[in-house]
């Protein structure tokens, strides 16, 4: 290719087609003299000197180029310089010289270290004299100044040294450039990073951040000391590959981890700008719950995610005891024992706080000691050995974490069953076995009707607020087991005064407030016709005296009780069947009249066997006559259920401690030995009799 032509040879001139005939003159051949006519040759050689004699053409190229590479030099750096063998500047040329102050009348005769440099110190200059010694290449060596206005500038200095055709070292020579724009910007990034570098280490949450491939670029202390008590997760130090630790995560956290290390790589390729996810994982100081969040970073830098750990333990607790405090309500809400309900209720706070079993000992009032009462473990043959060794344990006040505990009312902790207050490990094993236990009182009205003790091997020290959860435990559980007694009491009382009213009558009946029957139970005795809804004076064949059922009317609307109040109905085949009523009033909560309730008992035999011997009264009796021997076994039944009428009559039921009907115990005794009564000889027969015959005239 051609050069342009050159301005300092400018073609066409006398001065060139002179020059051109000189060099013809040289060339004797005509090959040679077209080729260079064609500005094929750049340079010939003159025989006279044995000089090299460049061509126009060539000439202008070399200038082109020459100026083409200042140039280039000039756009690499500021400055050119050269030093000699004493490293003093023997030149230094450039565009901006003043601007730094380095003009080439100030550093001529000079050596480096003898210009108005202020940031390397005499072991810096040292150094740097030594590698010139040693001749090598120094680059990039920053020193600083004061330019002519009064401003600090940056300039970077490079050099090599320069050796002549016999390999003699001449000096150095090297280039400068001014990085004060650079420095500046430095300054400004580096502060910018020590600004967010505060910020990320004030941070209380643990931050790392991580490149392309999840290596971690950085952490802040936080992390450090996350790392200290947490799983492998967590415990990623900078260098470390982020996403392998995940993956790499044991047994208990794999699935963890493999969900982290999803996230992180989604989050890093950019399908999302957010990753969240909560885990637990096991620690020296207990089960923990970390909240992680991975956010995408743009930018041209090297950080491509920042991951954000942060410690939500307390609060996790926190939930899981208010979870704890509803399942306990709704496990006590679904019984309808004490044994379902101690058993749910044990296994909610064992699984609520990774227990491995829970027992209750219950306080027996009368023998003032704790006796094994229920229990609930995990299906391990070691807690099943434990929990069936702890059936025959009994802990008097004081003895033991369990009879401290109902001493004391508060709750009792050992943390690894090695070591507890006041408490040696030997008197403590046959209780807790080599594990942790935590006991706290179960409580009615602010008193202790029992204990609830719960084993594991290790049994983190509570907070308060685990403290005031397991009182209300304690709290809600003792008033089901009152209540539950209380309703326990009741049943066994209500089957007691069943049983009695199944001895002592055959019906039992209820009325509304206008007397009409609502309920009849163990039967109808009036046949099979419906009376709900009829009053007793309105029963089907009823008989009684005109003047006897305004009486009893009266005193119901009075709203007196009534007792053996006999009525007679006619059967459809004309016999009589007689009838015994007894009734009470009964009031709603406000105490507002409801109705009547009452027992009814069928006399038709009794009634029958007076008739019979009243009839026969004055006439001769035989007591070896059949027909006597069977009056008098109709007497003797109608004798013992006047009995039964007399003792329910007697002895009504009254009210317990808890306000609910019971019987008086008195009342089985006497009708038993009433009826023992009733086992007469044969000579005792008459007056039998006579007794019935008696009774019947007192009615």
């Amino acid at each position: 290719m051609q050069p342009a032509p050159s301005s300092l040879t400018p073609s066409g001139t006398t001065a060139e087609r002179g020059f051109k005939k000189a060099i013809l003159r040289l060339v004797k051949g005509g090959p040679e003299r077209l080729a260079i006519e064609a500005g094929q040759i750049d340079a010939i050689i003159d025989p006279t000197s044995g000089h090299a004699i460049l061509l126009p053409d060539a000439q202008r190229a070399l200038i082109e180029r020459k100026v083409g590479f200042r140039s280039l030099i000039g756009l690499a750096f500021d400055w050119y310089w050269e030093q000699d063998e004493r490293y003093c500047f023997v030149s230094h040329q450039g565009a901006t010289d003043e601007a730094i102050g380095f003009t080439e009348e100030g550093v001529i005769g000079k050596a480096l270290w003898d210009l108005s440099i202020d940031n390397l110190s005499e072991t810096d200059w040292q150094t740097h004299r030594q590698q010139l010694e040693w001749r090598v290449i120094f680059r990039d060596l920053e020193v600083r100044c004061v330019d002519r206005a009064g401003e600090m500038r940056y300039v970077s200095i490079s050099g090599e040294p320069i050796f002549d055709a016999q390999n003699q070292f001449k000096g150095y020579r090297g280039i400068t450039r001014d990085i004060t724009a650079r420095k500046h910007s430095e300054a400004v990034v580096r502060e910018s990073n020590r600004y967010a570098r505060t910020i990320l280490d004030g941070l209380g949450a643990a931050i790392a951040v991580l490149d392309q491939a999840g290596v971690v670029l950085s952490v802040n202390p936080a992390w450090h000391a996350l790392a200290i008590t947490h799983s492998s997760i967590a415990d990623v130090a900078c260098g470390s590959n982020y996403l392998t630790g995940c993956d790499n995560a044991g047994d208990d956290e794999h699935e963890d981890g493999m969900a982290i290390a999803a996230g992180i790589r989604q989050v890093i390729a950019g399908e999302r700008s957010l990753f969240r996810y909560d885990y637990a994982a096991d620690s020296p100081a207990g089960r923990l719950w970390i909240a992680l969040s991975i956010a995408g970073t743009a930018g041209n830098n090297a950080a491509r995610a920042i991951v954000s750990c942060e410690d939500i333990t307390e609060r996790k607790r926190g939930e899981l005891l208010l979870d704890l405090e509803r399942t306990v309500l709704r496990c006590l809400t679904d019984a309808d024992t004490a044994t379902v309900a101690l058993k749910s209720v044990i296994r909610a706070v064992c699984e609520s706080q990774g227990w491995t079993c829970g027992r209750y000992f219950s306080l027996d009032q009368s023998a003032g000691v704790l006796r094994f009462s229920e229990s609930w473990g995990i299906p391990a043959a070691a807690v099943e050995q434990f929990i069936e060794k702890s059936r025959g344990l009994v802990f008097r006040p004081g003895a033991g974490l369990a009879g401290r505990v109902c001493q004391s009312g508060q709750p009792l902790w050992v943390i690894d069953g090695t070591r507890d207050a006041g408490v040696a490990p030997t008197a403590l094993a046959p209780e807790t076995g080599d594990e942790g236990a935590f006991v706290f009182p179960v409580t009615s009205e602010d008193t202790i009707i029992g204990v609830l003790a719960f084993s594991n091997p290790i049994i983190r020290e509570p907070d308060d607020r685990t403290l005031q959860v397991v009182r209300s435990i304690g709290s809600h559980l003792g008033r089901f087991l009152r209540r539950q007694e209380a309703v326990d009491s009741l049943r066994r009382s209500e089957s007691r005064f069943r049983a009695l009213t199944d001895l002592t009558s055959d019906w039992y009946w209820e009325q509304n407030r206008d007397c009409r029957f609502t309920q009849i139970a163990d039967g109808n005795p009036f046949g099979g016709a419906d009376i709900l809804g009829m009053t007793h004076w309105d029963l089907p064949g009823v008989v009684l005296a005109d003047a006897t059922w305004p009486e009893h009317k009266s005193n119901l609307a009075a709203r007196w009780s009534f007792h053996d109040f006999e009525f007679a109905t006619v059967q459809a085949d004309g016999q009589c069947s007689y009838y015994s009523i007894c009734g009470e009033p009964v009031y709603d909560e406000s105490g507002i009249f409801s109705g009547y309730r009452g027992t009814g008992l069928d006399i038709t035999r009794r009634k029958c066997a007076e008739i019979a011997l009243r009839e026969s009264e004055g006439a001769e009796v035989n007591p070896d006559d059949p027909a006597f021997a069977a009056a008098v076994r109709v007497a003797r039944r109608a004798l013992a259920e006047r009995i039964a009428d007399r003792v329910r009559k007697e002895y009504r039921p009254v009210n317990n401690d808890d306000g609910q009907p019971d019987l008086n115990g008195q009342a089985s005794a006497k009708f038993g030995e009433l009826l023992r009564a009733l086992e007469f000889d044969r000579a005792t027969d008459l007056r039998i009799a006579a007794a019935i015959e008696l009774i019947g005239k007192t009615k």
